[in-house]
């Protein structure tokens, strides 16, 4: 098979090159967030129980997300510095680690989900139905969180080797194979919610399956190996790691917690079908946070190659053309859902009174989808140049150090209004803040930073 010829990540049409990048991986993701809003279709119509429960289960699969996007990320970030240096050894080294990483992580997540799932339900408020369903899906999906930790390794891998588009291609491939599976296993064989998890795993092993194709025949211009790994230095190839990756890992930590303290606070201010309301509108707010996400990933690529070259100029550019495009874009979704939020949430459920509930929590939640455009390009800005504290300041921001807080407090003080006041709230209070950031550090960030 003849290889498709990758992007030059030092293209001198900087915006032509952002969109070449950019859009499979928005593409990509916004496939993921689909997947995710066709799974609570189908469990929806199979039983509210279920659709609550895969909701209580959240929190401990952002956990293994968690992992998956800081090993990601890292290397992702590693790959793209280390091509802009010319150095394909570092970036085939970097990949290899991080898959590595992904399967000593894997195991240990997938034995302590096995063994703890139901104390975590209990604290999240799990009972009856609820929580016989969410034990269900926890245990299928966590026995294979290995498979999870790959896979998203394994995107961010082709991600930041400029090739977006087969990342892009093997999610498309992936979701289609879930939306097939999903009635078929839940309906068809009357599996319920055990259906759409196998539905789910089924597919990741088949995007695994792409990736080792990927990789055996030598389609990118990293090449993980396993010899590689026993030739390294680990204390230095697990630096880069420990101070990009934590942080990174930590935001989703964070964003677990808060999503934990959110779920338990719905349980105690409203009832199993509100809590059902709510998951579809944090459903439907995925379709649009994922695809800004999304573009920051694939163009991030570019960002860390002009660090990796000391291009200040390029890398100015680059950062403009991204935040352009993701203050567009995530305007334009929080308008539709604010003006469009009882008509989003009738494609799921027929209830009048649950449709008006939850249009009314997409209305609030639409401020947190205008912020996240305006934060995000800034968190890829400080990643790319190397500077993991600001990263860090801004990205565990809007789901942890400031949103926990009002996610204790607003809900107590408002009742169930306050469970998407503090995400809305804590969006605002970022942006702010990754603003006061940038302008402070903009002139001389990215050389100083590499440079020291």
């Amino acid at each position: 098979m003849r290889k498709r010829e990758l992007p030059d990540l030092n293209d001198p049409a900087v915006m032509r090159l952002i969109l070449r990048l950019a859009l499979p991986s928005v593409a990509g993701l916004s496939i993921n967030a689909i997947n995710q809003v066709v799974d609570a279709f189908f469990v929806s119509h199979y039983a509210l129980s279920a659709m609550a429960g895969v909701t209580l289960s959240i929190p401990c699969f952002m956990l293994v997300g968690a992992i998956g996007h800081g090993l990601g990320l890292t290397a992702s970030t590693e790959i793209g510095r280390a091509l802009g240096r010319g150095n394909a050894h570092d970036a085939t080294r970097a990949a290899s680690l991080a898959l590595g990483l992904a399967v000593i992580f894997g195991i240990v997540v997938a034995i302590l989900i096995t063994l703890f799932h139901a104390p975590i339900l209990h604290i999240l408020g799990a009972s009856d139905d609820v929580f016989d369903q969410a034990a269900i899906y926890m245990r299928i999906l966590g026995a294979c969180a290995v498979l999870v930790l790959l896979q998203i390794v394994c995107d961010f891998i082709a991600i930041g080797e400029g090739n977006s588009r087969f990342s892009m291609y093997t999610l498309i491939g992936s979701f289609g194979l879930n939306m097939t599976l999903d009635p078929i296993l839940i309906f068809g064989f009357d599996m319920g919610i055990s259906g759409a998890a196998w539905a789910t795993v089924i597919s990741q092993v088949a995007a695994l399956c792409a990736y080792i194709y990927y990789f055996r025949k030598r389609l990118g211009r990293v090449h993980p190996t396993l010899s590689i790994l026993r030739q390294m230095k680990w204390r230095t190839a697990l630096y880069p790691f420990a101070k990009l990756g934590i942080p990174a890992s930590s935001t989703t930590v964070l964003a677990s917690v808060c999503f934990a303290i959110l779920m338990q606070a719905a349980t105690i201010h409203g009832t199993e079908d509100e809590l059902a309301g709510l998951a579809i509108s944090l459903r439907i707010v995925l379709l649009a946070i994922l695809p800004i996400i999304g573009f920051c990933l694939g163009a991030q690529p570019i960002l860390s190659y002009a660090a990796g070259a000391h291009n200040q100029n390029r890398f100015d550019a680059v950062f403009k053309g991204i935040v352009l495009y993701c203050t567009g874009f995530s305007l334009t979704c929080a308008f539709i859902a604010f003006l469009f939020g009882d008509v989003l949430i009738s494609a799921f459920i027929d209830h009048a009174d649950l449709v008006g509930f939850g249009g009314h929590l997409l209305d609030i939640l639409a401020i947190q989808i205008a912020c996240i455009g305006i934060y995000q390009p800034m968190v890829s800005r400080f990643q790319a140049a190397n500077n993991a504290r600001y990263a860090a300041m801004v990205s565990m921001a809007p789901q942890g150090y400031i949103q926990i807080p009002l996610a204790i407090l607003l809900p107590m003080a408002v009742g169930f209004d306050g469970i998407v006041m503090a995400p809305a709230l804590a969006a605002v209070l970022t942006t702010l803040l990754a603003v006061f950031l940038t302008l402070s550090g903009i002139r001389s960030l990215p050389i100083k930073e590499l440079s020291s």
